[in-house]
């Protein structure tokens, strides 16, 4: 299993760009580790070495961060992704940001809505899409464990 106990982990190294005056990682960066690992557990559950070869429209609507602890430069950092929640139109993706010693750094939460852009509208979540996310992370949303 994952250190983050999520459906998708990836490992994401501190460099030095991430980092703020101070020394932290500044509170921006953590929405583009959550995007790097969203576009990586999308594209392993569609199967897609390229996420620009994968047909599915969607939009960000909503992106959360609670910080816990300051992530450092040169710290390899697990960074977890799971599907909370199905709506009609929109999900939940839910993350953990955890330092190399297990401390937890940060957990957030993203919105999507499917979206057709000829249209300008959302539009049903494909049941093809819900079932490939169920078979991927299996009941993982049912055993969450709100943080």
């Amino acid at each position: 299993m994952s250190q983050t106990n999520y459906p998708f982990e990836d490992k994401l190294e501190v460099t030095f760009r991430d980092i703020d005056a101070m020394g932290f990682v500044n509170n921006a960066v953590f929405f583009t580790y959550f995007e790097t690992v969203r576009i990586k557990y999308v594209s392993r559950i569609f199967e897609q070495s390229d996420i620009l070869d994968l047909d599915l429209p969607l939009i960000l609507v909503e992106a959360t961060c609670t910080y816990h602890s300051p992530a450092l430069l040169g710290e390899t950092l697990a960074v977890g992704v799971g599907l909370s929640r199905f709506g009609n139109k929109s999900f939940d993706l839910l993350y953990r940001i955890e330092g190399e010693d297990g401390r937890l750094i940060a957990i957030g939460k993203t919105i999507q809505v499917m979206f057709d852009y000829e249209t300008q509208s959302a539009f049903p979540i494909p049941d093809d899409v819900k079932t490939r996310i169920n078979n991927y992370q299996g009941a993982w949303h049912n055993l969450l464990n709100h943080e």
